[in-house]
């Protein structure tokens, strides 16, 4: 699928082609925004493009999951992963902070190859430690996120705007 996309990561030149993914907010991250949290150093974007249109971008930064943010009987199952002598009160993560799929490509499994493309860029080209992805769902999109492997992170969130989910990477280590 990605053989007729260009991959680049924006920069302070990039020049973005058209995009609208149908909701505001993300265009205008997307097309105002990223710069100044790249000059920032708060997150790094990414983006396929076409020769007329950029197909999809994502957004990643550091994050974490830690016994405070989660329900305890969620992170009882994330540290039970983990080796014992490797028990902490968190774990590294990579946060997809933002994402989105031009309206034109909406519906054709765009999303769900990009997001395979994140998991195995985190799994083969991260350069720090980093076991989880973690995601602020909209609640709209949820499902999305849960076919693609994300489970929720805690229940306190239930009645917000976003849920916070998460995808553990050793998942897809452990098929490889």
């Amino acid at each position: 699928m990605f053989d007729e996309f260009t991959f680049s990561r924006h920069d302070f030149t990039t020049t973005i082609k058209p995009f609208d993914c149908g909701d505001t907010d993300i265009n205008e991250f997307f097309l105002k925004d990223a710069v100044d949290y790249l000059r920032q150093l708060l997150a790094i974007t990414y983006f396929f493009e076409n020769q007329d249109r950029t197909i999809v971008f994502f957004s990643v930064l550091n994050d974490r999951i830690s016994d405070y943010d989660s329900d305890k009987g969620i992170f009882r199952k994330i540290k039970g992963k983990i080796p014992h002598k490797k028990h902490r009160r968190s774990y590294p993560a990579v946060k997809v902070g933002r994402f989105g799929v031009d309206h034109q490509f909406h519906k054709q499994g765009v999303g769900t190859e990009v997001m395979r493309f994140i998991k195995q860029f985190f799994i083969s080209s991260n350069m720090t430690g980093c076991r989880y992805i973690t995601i602020d769902a909209y609640k709209q999109s949820s499902g999305f996120y849960k076919k693609n492997g994300f489970e929720f992170l805690t229940s306190k969130d239930q009645s917000d705007k976003t849920r916070a989910m998460y995808f553990d990477l050793m998942n897809l280590v452990i098929k490889l």
